[in-house]
């Protein structure tokens, strides 16, 4: 490679290692820059902890936290629980299980040892399907790494 004018034997450009060093820490900065701004606003957001109004406890992990079904707040997903306990007459061979998107079920195992084979006798919207919550909207948006 001939020195003086930056190009190969070919003729090519040949690129500076100095300046695509200089690229990528300048691109390295932005994204660490980006992530230590990320990791305030969670940090910001986890300081703001919620407090549960079925039990006065805050609400740490807010990620397993289900929406209160008359104000639409964060509650815990074991006091939703305790509370479809209570309220719902089970008999002694039925569960309630989480079933996903907000919904719980009232199953039966035919053969307890084998949770994989059961059936479920009701479902429980406790959380509305077609509603988004603000708060489950900005936690998202705060741990998402998609830009």
């Amino acid at each position: 490679m001939d020195h003086t004018n930056g190009r190969n034997h070919s003729g090519r450009r040949q690129w500076n290692n100095s300046r695509r060093g200089q690229e990528r820490r300048g691109r390295r900065e932005a994204a660490d820059k980006e992530d230590i701004e990320n990791q305030e606003a969670i940090r910001t957001f986890k300081m703001n902890t919620p407090e549960c109004p079925m039990c006065g406890k805050p609400i740490v992990e807010l990620g397993s936290a289900l929406a209160d079904k008359d104000t639409g707040v964060p509650v815990h997903f074991d006091c939703v629980l305790d509370q479809l306990q209570k309220t719902e007459n089970l008999a002694p061979d039925q569960k309630i299980v989480y079933i996903g998107q907000g919904r719980f079920g009232i199953v039966v195992f035919p053969q307890p040892h084998d949770s994989r084979n059961f059936s479920i006798q009701k479902i429980i919207e406790w959380e509305p399907r077609d509603k988004k919550f603000e708060w489950r909207t900005e936690i998202a948006g705060l741990y998402s790494q998609v830009k």
